[in-house]
């Protein structure tokens, strides 16, 4: 499905920019917390970023700094106003995301931190910038043909107002002016900022959400940031949101901050609501017991199928219906996390199969794929997300007939899954195939009533 498979920078920030509030740079909503004398918390109306600044004796520090370089600059104007001070120092990046980097411009006076891994993927955003921006000036297109058709006093044509004002304030923040801002300083393991009355103690966290994850320990205040690891309302924990995850080091670096001598006060995520100490460590018991679990898993010979049944979602995790999320959604999250974790044990067939087409075709890679299929399927991880991935990493790089014929093989391979036959679909689709895109959309939506995108998708294509 386009919206749920595609890599998620430029879809996520036309998600973000059709859904702020409109307001202008100066009157951008921002809720300020303060945490103590030396550390304030401020976060977004919308996406509910939550940006921290604390006040050391050699300067003032941020972490992560939104998507919007105009929010970002409302946000220092308030910084500067409840510490009356200007020193910004440094700018400490969880992770490479545009959501927590795009900002960071705004602070061209402090000293960007991060891991060594933000550097390729914040070049690579930068490149991209003429693609988002004319994404975005077509969203723009669209919610201005949408008003036409809307009462003006309704409250739908309100809504697409505020779209549209939101739009072009991001088109304003991207067209004008916006410098992409690495990191200056890097660090592939740990690393300690010395701040004279107070450290900043910098964890790699491995491949997890993103590849550049950190978490950042404050000791003298109690502060533990997670980034976007851990969230537990709106979205479900992000830990696992890599092919290739770095697990026993997720347990090593979380065992460091929990089990340590330092004492945590308050656990900020980088969005939505504060944790403490004792939910984190709730899941970092989660984690232990699942990893552990399909390691003992595998030693005893079990297939995939009856590793998922082993591993049903804990009662104690149940709080998070108490937030909004359904049982069915719990559901697919544990079933997920279970074949995030089972995959690490294995080779990826996936990434073997994309080798072989850049080296040699696709054809050779089809070849390939039986060879592994039929030879050697115990040492290889056939996954479905895995190929389906790859099939929209294909189309992303307009390889369009590559990413057919991968998902060809995925059809093969989950013939009951409604998702598999909803992106040859797609694929078909973009390669100007109607007649096969509406075939495989039926047969999606056969297997899956439900499937939004496929019901939207054959309307469009009706009406055409």
């Amino acid at each position: 499905m386009k919206y749920k498979k595609f890599i998620s920078s430029f879809l996520a920030l036309i998600c973000l920019t059709l859904l702020l509030p409109a307001q202008s740079a100066d009157d951008i909503p921002i809720q300020v917390k303060r945490l103590g004398e030396r550390v304030i918390v401020l976060k977004e109306t919308f996406m509910e970023n939550n940006v921290v600044a604390i006040a050391s004796k050699k300067g003032l520090v941020v972490v992560d700094t939104t998507g919007l370089p105009s929010t970002a600059a409302k946000m220092r104007k308030i910084i500067e106003k409840e510490f009356d001070r200007k020193d910004f120092v440094y700018v400490i990046n969880t992770h490479h995301h545009w959501d927590h980097s795009f900002g960071n411009q705004v602070f061209a006076d402090a000293v960007v931190v991060g891991h060594e891994r933000c550097l390729e993927p914040m070049r690579r955003d930068a490149g991209f910038m003429p693609r988002r921006v004319e994404g975005l000036k077509q969203n723009l297109e669209r919610q201005k043909q949408r008003l036409e058709g809307l009462t003006p006093d309704s409250e739908e044509a309100k809504s697409t107002r505020t779209d549209i004002a939101t739009l072009k304030r991001a088109l304003a923040d991207y067209s004008e002016g916006f410098v992409s801002t690495p990191p200056a300083i890097i660090f592939n393991d740990r690393m300690n900022l010395n701040l004279g009355d107070m450290t900043f103690k910098l964890y790699y966290f491995g491949r997890a959400h993103s590849g550049s994850d950190i978490l950042i320990h404050v000791p003298e205040e109690g502060l533990l940031l997670t980034g976007d690891l851990f969230l537990d309302e709106g979205w479900l924990p992000l830990f696992a949101g890599q092919p290739v995850l770095d697990i026993p080091r997720w347990i090593e670096v979380l065992k460091a901050v929990l089990d340590g001598e330092d004492e945590i006060k308050q656990v900020i995520p980088a969005h939505q609501h504060f944790w403490n100490r004792e939910r984190l460590a709730m899941w970092r018991d989660y984690i232990v017991k699942l990893w552990n679990g399909v390691n003992a898993a595998k030693a005893e010979g079990l297939d995939f199928a009856a590793v998922q049944n082993r591993f049903p979602l804990e009662e104690k995790y149940s709080y998070l219906k108490e937030l909004g999320h359904t049982g069915s959604e719990l559901q697919r999250f544990q079933s997920r996390n279970v074949e995030a974790f089972w995959r690490q044990l294995f080779e990826s067939a996936a990434a073997v199969v994309e080798k072989t087409i850049t080296e040699s075709g696709i054809q050779a890679a089809i070849e390939k794929y039986h060879e592994l299929k039929a030879k050697q399927e115990k040492k290889y991880y056939f996954g479905e997300n895995d190929f389906n991935a790859l099939g929209y990493r294909l189309l992303m790089n307009r390889k369009v007939k590559e990413a057919i014929e991968v998902f060809k093989l995925n059809v093969q391979a989950f013939p009951d899954s409604w998702n598999v036959y909803d992106s040859l679909g797609e694929a078909y689709l973009v390669n100007g195939d109607t007649e096969l895109a509406v075939k495989y959309y039926k047969k999606s939506l056969e297997l899956n009533p439900e499937n939004n995108n496929a019901k939207e998708t054959l309307k469009r294509l009706e009406k055409k």
